[in-house]
């Protein structure tokens, strides 16, 4: 591959353009209609529970965190899926670029991209059980791939976070 300008670039009408290879889009293109699935399943589940915390920490109060979840975990999930339909949308105006392919995000595109990021970091880091300690993946482990994922989307929110920083 020939070196390329960065991932993330400011646009024209405060646009980022995004730029990924055609194989990158078509793995990121997949991954928001799983995140759905995710969130539209079972309550426990996992990884719903890593994406919806517990308000209240302590056990006693069950009765307050069912209050919190009936009032805001409604709003929080159409919050998350909306953002998935506009990561979603965004991805057919991508257009070729030499080796690339690149779509040009709006603002509020801007912001959902970084949630759906986050959320898909998330959910598939506590399906791999990734904690905060240093990790080796043998290059047999049956979950490579699913860590290599995990690390590309880490690197992805990183790179978006950073040219937002400037």
């Amino acid at each position: 591959m020939t070196p390329r300008w960065k991932r993330f670039r400011s646009g024209p009408d405060d646009t980022l353009v995004f730029s990924l290879t055609a194989e990158e889009m078509a793995l990121l293109e997949d991954l928001p209609a799983q995140l759905r699935d995710v969130l539209e399943g079972p309550a426990d589940d996992p990884a719903t529970k890593r994406l919806f915390p517990n308000a209240y920490l302590d056990p006693t109060e069950e009765e307050a965190e069912s209050e919190y979840e009936a009032l805001v975990q409604p709003d929080l999930l159409r919050q998350r899926l909306d953002a998935i339909d506009l990561v979603t949308v965004s991805f057919g105006r991508a257009v070729d670029a030499g080796e690339w392919r690149e779509v040009a995000l709006a603002p509020d595109e801007v912001a959902a991209w970084l949630g759906v990021l986050n959320d898909l970091r998330l959910t598939l880091g506590t399906r791999l059980g990734v904690t905060e300690e240093a990790r080796a993946i043998a290059p047999d482990d049956p979950n490579l791939l699913a860590f290599t994922i995990y690390d590309w989307l880490t690197s992805l929110q990183g790179e978006l976070i950073d040219q937002l920083l400037r």
